[in-house]
């Protein structure tokens, strides 16, 4: 994503209140722990984060943030492909 495009997706996402999951708070919120209880942040990398339905980060130097909004729709939309299924 151009740094243009970034910077306005950032202002876009303060201005409507919205937050930024970093990996470990994605795999979070989608629900990802290991058997330890442990936020499962290699699985949300390797099995989630890749696929080219998911969202696209937001590249902040080495870090890699998702637009919660577009983290819940992702999840809702696979929950309905689940269920047609």
């Amino acid at each position: 994503m151009p740094e243009f495009d970034q910077t306005l997706a950032v202002i876009t996402a303060l201005v409507a209140g919205d937050r930024w999951l970093s990996a470990d708070a994605a795999a979070a919120h989608l629900g990802m722990f290991n058997p330890k209880g442990e936020i499962n942040r290699r699985g949300f990398l390797e099995r989630v984060a890749c696929r080219p339905s998911f969202p696209v980060p937001l590249v902040i130097g080495n870090e890699k943030k998702w637009k919660k909004s577009e983290v819940d729709q992702w999840a809702e939309d696979e929950r309905k492909i689940n269920r047609a299924a």
